[in-house]
């Protein structure tokens, strides 16, 4: 049955994939809510395939939309400094505490009502998938190494360098330059850097001011109403 499950997570995500290149060559980035409703259900059955024969509970339920408000709230907090804000490590921590596919809705979603307030446009889709990757991947890399500060900046940086901006670059590639060819992509993905890493610095940083206190809450709100156990040992 876990075997199962996660190729079916890996169709999924799949999917995903070709929706976004479905959008780059076919729709050219019009359709962009019809591929982040895509994306969102696709989140959604993710989420759902992971309680297998019950049905996630009102404070299951709860609980996400509220970390969902936070990585919202904790990004349009810091409008005023567009590549430092802690939305990617509360997605982070959701992820390590709630599993990976919790991670990966938490991430689509805050991307895509955060951008309520930024913009919508072609690059919606692109930064829910990516950010839902780094929620999902945070679920599956913290089950096997424990949760230290090291760790977390290790994870928060790179995960942001390589998934967040290395899919949130593909838009601006073929929506901005209009070319893949090897010196566009070598200008967009140079350009783009210091940004990316300064979002990953900043990640890492909240990463560590945030991790224990978020963690301890969630896993006391997993006792008091008997949710799934996928707590792992923490090493600090």
């Amino acid at each position: 049955m876990k075997h199962k499950q996660e190729w079916i997570e890996a169709a999924i995500l799949l999917f995903c994939v070709g929706m976004l290149f479905y959008s780059l060559f076919y729709l050219q980035g019009k359709e962009y809510y019809a591929i982040s409703l895509a994306i969102i259900l696709s989140g959604v059955i993710l989420f759902l395939l992971k309680f297998e024969n019950r049905k996630p509970s009102a404070a299951e339920l709860t609980i996400i939309a509220v970390m969902c408000a936070l990585a919202v709230a904790s990004r349009v907090s810091f409008f005023f400094l567009p590549e430092v804000k802690p939305m990617a490590a509360v997605v982070i921590i959701v992820g390590i505490s709630l599993g990976a596919e919790t991670g990966f809705i938490t991430g689509a979603m805050s991307a895509f009502l955060s951008n309520f307030y930024f913009g919508q446009g072609s690059w919606t889709p692109f930064q829910m998938f990516a950010l839902g990757l780094v929620g999902f991947f945070s679920g599956i890399v913290f089950r096997w190494i424990p949760v230290n500060k090291i760790s977390l900046c290790l994870y928060g940086v790179s995960s942001v360098l390589l998934l967040y901006g290395g899919i949130v670059d593909i838009n601006t590639l073929f929506y901005y330059e209009g070319e893949n060819t090897l010196p566009a992509v070598l200008a967009v993905y140079g350009a783009s850097f210091p940004f990316n890493l300064a979002f990953g610095i900043s990640t890492a940083v909240f990463l560590v001011l945030l991790h224990k206190p978020v963690l301890r809450k969630l896993a006391r709100v997993k006792r008091k109403y008997g949710l799934i156990d996928i707590d792992h040992e923490m090493k600090h």
